[in-house]
């Protein structure tokens, strides 16, 4: 097994450049994002770096990932520590192939259920609605311009490995809209200025759901398609939730409209 003990290394070098960049290559972190990877059919792993710490204290799993023939490498402490993104790291990273599809390649047949984040800027909310979108039965997450890197090690751990099992795609809104009218899904919006409520919704039809960004909601060409606007009803003094928490109310509340319906 290769041994690393300088920041000055090509490899280390290219995990900072790979953090920086859009798409292509991932670097991701973690005991359970690497075992996210090794379930899922569209990542292909290049190259994992183990400590000699995780070694000791993991060794089923060290054992597991030499029997799939990854190149592995072991680093320093202080590497460990220079090239991770958490406080306390686990030890173990993996530099990876995985591309996102496009809008046009996107395989559905008969979708029921496509989430779109309309301009998220903050990763951990984009994580979270990508991986309450796996857990609850959306066919795919589709992301407008101007929404943050869904490659970037924050989103890809907020997303527990979730990104690793659905299509997330960067999109245009006119292709959007295309794809929309295409499979003949309704378009709802999360609206905290809606006047109906999201369980006085009918979420049982093939549907569309836009959570917009932050500070600004949904853009104005989005809200230019025919669409419906509901809100979660609150009790609090509280303004709203935020959009994470927000998606994965809407998005349980699609799932037990839905799930009641075929009992």
């Amino acid at each position: 097994m290769k041994w690393i003990q300088s920041l000055d290394n090509p490899l280390i070098k290219e995990i900072k450049k790979i953090k920086t960049q859009q798409e292509g290559k991932i670097f991701f972190e973690g005991v359970n994002l690497i075992k996210s990877a090794l379930d899922s059919n569209h990542v292909q792993i290049e190259r994992v770096f183990v400590t000699e710490q995780f070694i000791e204290k993991n060794n089923n799993l060290f054992q597991l990932l030499q029997s799939k023939k990854f190149p592995m490498i072991k680093i320093t402490e202080i590497i460990a520590k220079n090239i991770s993104d958490t406080v306390t790291p686990q030890g173990i990273f993996a530099v990876a192939n995985f591309k996102m599809q496009t809008i046009d390649s996107l395989d559905i047949k008969n979708p029921t259920l496509i989430v779109i984040a309309d301009r998220i800027q903050d990763p951990g909310n984009l994580g979270t609605i990508i991986r309450a979108g796996e857990a609850l039965g959306a066919d795919a997450v589709l992301l407008t311009s101007g929404t943050c890197n869904p490659y970037s090690t924050k989103v890809l751990r907020a997303s527990t490995g979730s990104i690793f099992f659905i299509p997330v795609i960067k999109a245009k809104i006119k292709n959007i809209e295309t794809f929309i009218l295409n499979n003949k899904l309704n378009l709802v919006i999360a609206d905290p200025h809606a006047k109906i409520f999201s369980f006085e919704m009918d979420f049982t039809k093939p549907l569309a759901l836009i959570f917009g960004n932050e500070a600004q909601g949904v853009n104005q060409q989005l809200r230019a398609m025919k669409h419906a606007s509901c809100k979660i009803p609150q009790k609090g003094k509280t303004e709203s939730l935020n959009v994470a928490m927000s998606a994965t109310v809407f998005l349980y509340e699609i799932f037990r409209q839905r799930f009641l319906k075929s009992v």
